[in-house]
């Protein structure tokens, strides 16, 4: 084989790695934000947008300490 293959396919296979690692943290944050909502709205009886609002978060940071 020549080396320019085998260099390409590492590269391809760097490639996919990443594009992996990447779509694990993506629907990391889309179960994270959907927990938020199905928290907030549903067990919390609120409205699920208030969870991004700052001073809701603010509001928990107060509490915490």
């Amino acid at each position: 084989m020549s080396d320019k293959y085998i260099e390409d396919n590492v590269f391809i296979n760097v490639l996919k790695t990443l594009g992996k690692v990447i779509l694990f943290l993506l629907f990391i944050v889309l179960f994270f934000v959907l927990g938020l909502f199905i928290g907030y709205s549903i067990i919390g009886d609120g409205n699920y947008w208030e969870v991004l609002n700052q001073d809701t978060w603010q509001h928990i940071l107060d509490f915490i300490r």
